[in-house]
């Protein structure tokens, strides 16, 4: 296994299974109540049958939360109702309305997931949460629900998958000497148990272990996704709307309901792959550069100008490099107003060089 230590890899004489067993175990130890946060996606379901199995050994009950944004795989849904049914389990399934961005039309730019009066994707379960006094978007929902709990809170954050979040998140831990966690809202202390397992780590442990996955994984895979672009969120999210072009094929009633509840879904569907409708790979021809490109979207995408206006200011605390400006084309395309994928400042010629020294 390994640990990071100022920004490095450091490799350990133990596997990462054991290491991922003592933490949670210590975290049993030291909490009663203890939350695992799954959303369908391959590291979260790790981390709680993980844990799930620790909480059976001790006898002790974990909570299950899943946030549900509608417009889910319905391979999620079948994922989560299974894990739902398992002993020990107090459910935290919550379906209420909240507002998500919506990155495959410019017209309408927010899916209001459970909308009341709305014709919603599919009906919601009869045992899950159907309202709370909470904010309506989903990262203040988030906090507000950490608020609440003042207790363990397990997220399956796996730092290669993403270095600069990880070392955000812990940048300042919550606990003395336990540089896996950091502080959340109220009392609660959020843990990362699985920090340092790799890909391989993740599908090992579950074709060994039999561990039940979203089976949207397999039709990504078969379908000829790449490995970084395994991603199971929200279907109309800026970084896994590109499943679109292949959930006709696989979850076609799932499509025929998301194109009748959401504007823009048919068009992510046909042109998802497209080189420049919702891509930023390659320059379009009529433009000399990247920053021509970018001004000309920023001038002619039709969203209203106080939306511009935000883009613009964020565009202007940013360098002018071809690897800046592509990645302010691509929020421009995905109409990523919010930074939801936010810019990152690198050299263009050796950006490679440096993650390889970290990693």
């Amino acid at each position: 296994m390994s640990e990071f230590k100022n920004g490095r890899k450091i490799y350990l004489q133990k596997d990462v299974l054991t290491s991922a067993k003592e933490r949670i175990n210590m975290i049993f130890d030291k909490y009663d109540r203890v939350v695992c946060s799954v959303s369908g996606g391959k590291d979260s379901t790790v981390l709680f049958d993980l844990a799930y199995n620790i909480a059976m050994e001790r006898d002790k009950k974990i909570v299950l939360f899943f946030l549900d944004q509608e417009a889910e795989y319905e391979s999620t849904i079948t994922l989560m109702r299974k894990l739902m049914k398992k002993p020990n389990i107090e459910k935290a399934w919550y379906q209420v309305p909240i507002k998500m961005t919506n990155s495959t039309s410019y017209q309408e730019d927010m899916l209001h997931a459970w909308e009341d009066g709305a014709e919603w994707v599919r009906e919601k379960e009869d045992d899950s949460i159907h309202s709370a006094d909470a904010p309506n978007r989903f990262y203040p929902f988030l906090e507000w629900y950490e608020s609440l709990q003042n207790t363990a809170f397990l997220i399956g954050l796996r730092a290669e998958e993403s270095l600069n979040r990880y070392g955000a998140v812990t940048s300042h831990p919550g606990l003395p000497n336990i540089p896996w966690c950091s502080k959340g809202k109220g009392e609660t202390i959020k843990f990362y148990p699985i920090y340092d397992w790799t890909f391989e780590d993740i599908w090992t442990y579950i074709g060994k272990f039999n561990v039940p996955y979203n089976k949207a994984y397999d039709w990504m895979w078969v379908s000829g996704h790449g490995i970084s672009s395994l991603r199971v969120s929200n279907l109309v999210h800026e970084k896994s709307f590109r499943c679109l072009t292949d959930l006709q094929k696989f979850e076609p009633e799932n499509y025929d309901r998301l194109v009748k509840r959401l504007d823009g879904v048919r068009s992510a569907a046909k042109y998802g792959k497209e080189q420049f409708i919702y891509n930023n790979k390659k320059l379009p021809k009529k433009f000399k550069d990247w920053k021509e490109y970018r001004d000309y979207l920023l001038d002619n995408i039709p969203i209203s100008l106080d939306k511009k206006e935000r883009f613009k200011k964020r565009f202007e605390t940013k360098s002018e490099s071809i690897a800046v400006l592509k990645q302010q084309v691509k929020q421009l395309l995905l109409n990523d107003y919010e930074n939801s994928i936010p810019v990152v400042e690198r050299d263009d010629n050796d950006s490679l060089l440096k993650w390889k020294g970290i990693l």
